[in-house]
């Protein structure tokens, strides 16, 4: 569509919304902000933007982490404290020296 449906403004590029009144221009770039909404939530940078513009940065930042703990795999969990566990266990026993 080459023109906003609501206030007949010309498309400029490959925006998706009319600048002027916020409209889609079409049902499919309607579908397609939706997705690329989508993507960018599930992406570092995404979660990182929501914790930065959260009233509770630190807050945040702690259901980032736990979210992240709920969907690690249990095989994933057992390899990290087995690698902690060995790295603490390195490290005190040079320090004790």
């Amino acid at each position: 569509m080459k023109n906003c449906p609501q206030c007949g403004q010309s498309r400029v590029g490959e925006t998706l919304k009319c600048p002027d009144c916020d409209v889609f221009y079409s049902q499919l770039d309607e579908i397609l902000y939706a997705e690329q909404q989508r993507i960018e939530q599930n992406t570092l940078q995404g979660r990182l933007r929501r914790i930065w513009e959260a009233d509770d940065r630190w807050e945040a930042l702690r259901e980032y982490r736990r979210e992240i703990w709920v969907t690690t795999p249990w095989q994933t969990k057992i390899t990290l404290w087995t690698v902690f566990a060995f790295l603490f266990v390195l490290v005190f026993g040079v320090l004790t020296l």
